[in-house]
């Protein structure tokens, strides 16, 4: 049976705005997306732009892999020398990939990166950790000025409530400090999305391998 090679992936793809796919330019900044007025980044890759060589292949060069869930299965992007590799691990093991897009550094024609809001690290943080942290910080201060107070009963509470208040914190910042960060790699016969708000690294050495500037991330 003969293969049948890919298309290549439309210009339009690799120069769209990532959330609404209005048509954009490459930019070393930040940029505003004059259809859906949301921020993000896109830079041209070497396929795109010649003043852009990439890193030389080395085959020592650090493997960098990233997964995260996607609803019922897992997808995965991995760093690789000669390239990235990301796709859809099998829904059992979550170990096997059932679909996979390789990607060659020097293939890359743009990237783009862009930031949103964690909503469910937000509503998480709404619905358990704010209101023990409330409740057990005013059962603290009613134990404490009773009629007669139990101080170390007023510990404990104060130190849970101080507890659940930290960790609320720590998903409001989650959530809307960092968010969700994705970045969009588009070469010339397809194109992969990545969760990279777990690691900045790969961010950094995805835009190093490929020979870009790293621009701000929004």
């Amino acid at each position: 049976m003969m293969m049948v090679p890919a298309p290549p992936t439309p210009l339009a793809v690799a120069l769209g705005c990532p959330w609404c796919g209005c048509p954009s330019n490459p930019s070393p900044s930040v940029q505003t997306c004059a259809g859906c007025q949301k921020r993000f980044t896109l830079s041209a890759g070497p396929a795109l732009d010649a003043a852009v060589v990439p890193a030389p292949f080395h085959p020592a060069s650090p493997r960098i892999p990233l997964r995260w869930s996607a609803v019922v299965t897992y997808q995965f992007a991995t760093l690789e020398p000669p390239g990235i590799h990301a796709g859809t691990l099998d829904p059992v093991m979550a170990l096997s990939p059932i679909e996979q897009t390789s990607i060659a550094y020097g293939d890359v024609v743009s990237i783009a990166v862009w930031r949103k809001l964690g909503i469910v690290d937000c509503v998480v943080a709404v619905l358990v950790p704010l209101p023990i942290a409330l409740f057990c910080g005013w059962i603290a201060i009613l134990i404490a000025f009773s009629r007669v107070p139990s101080f170390g009963a007023a510990a404990v509470f104060a130190a849970i409530a101080l507890a659940m208040g930290a960790l609320a914190v720590y998903l409001f910042r989650r959530g809307v400090v960092i968010g969700k960060r994705k970045a969009r790699v588009v070469g010339r016969w397809g194109s992969s999305t990545a969760h990279v708000e777990t690691s900045p690294a790969f961010v950094d050495e995805l835009f190093r391998r490929c020979g870009i500037v790293r621009p701000p991330v929004p």
